[in-house]
């Protein structure tokens, strides 16, 4: 009985396991990540697993543009089921501008596709750059993720390129400075630069709007004093998620 028990256990395992590596939809969000607001890409994945820990499930991942046009239109196509969220790393270096940004702000309020207010869930938190004078920000936006297991970038994760990929809602292809775009996969280069490191389900209300930003304080962005500038910050995990 111990024995047909451990084999059962370990087939449900093996079942899970190719669940998370399976195959890249057809249609998805994708967005790229890398250093943002001073932090290294380490302590923003930490700081979102605590905050998936301790919201059932939920986080939220910041982005500089809306995708909610595109979202809606992914969402009526899907017919009821939720879209993926493919994230993975950048090619490129970050900007200074990232790694050494001026001031970093939390933002407060959030309005979802549908246009009403939704409360973020307690402890979760986005975080930006504030930007100055005319580039000052007022708003900014986050996609509502779903994950059941641990965040971690898996490296052997499915590989892909930029060209097997068009705009969902245009049709054209996708941009090296989109961030974040709803895609339609068309391609399989399977020695793509691009890899699937994190897969997560995109959930009510989808996308958020975010407004009302707060600065954070010197103590909550910078734990290593001057020395920390001109690299990115390790954020303490109980600063912000």
């Amino acid at each position: 009985m111990g024995r047909r028990l451990r084999i059962y256990e370990m087939l449900l395992y093996n079942i899970a396991k190719l669940n998370l590596t399976m195959a890249l939809p057809d249609y998805f969000v994708w967005t790229r990540y890398g250093t943002e607001s001073g932090e290294a890409v380490g302590s923003i994945l930490a700081r979102k697993e605590q905050e998936r820990q301790r919201a059932g499930g939920l986080f939220l991942w910041g982005i500089g543009n809306s995708v909610a046009p595109s979202v809606r239109k992914l969402l009526h196509h899907l017919k009821g089921r939720d879209p993926s969220v493919l994230f993975s790393p950048m090619l490129a270096a970050p900007r200074e501008a990232d790694v050494s940004p001026a001031e970093v702000v939390a933002w407060s309020c959030a309005r979802g596709i549908d246009e009403r207010d939704w409360e973020m869930p307690a402890g979760t938190m986005v975080t930006s750059r504030a930007g100055a004078g005319a580039s000052r920000k007022s708003r900014h936006y986050a996609l509502v993720c779903r994950r059941a297991e641990p965040l971690h970038e898996d490296a052997a994760g499915e590989r892909f390129a930029i060209d097997d990929l068009t705009n969902f809602a245009s049709g054209n292809r996708v941009g090296h400075s989109q961030v974040t775009s709803v895609v339609h996969r068309i391609g399989r280069s399977a020695e793509g630069p691009y890899v699937a490191a994190v897969q997560a389900t995109l959930v009510y209300p989808y996308v958020v709007e975010l407004t009302e930003p707060v600065a954070l304080s010197g103590a909550a962005r910078n734990t290593e004093g001057p020395a920390s500038r001109g690299r990115a910050r390790q954020l303490p995990l109980e600063a912000a998620t």
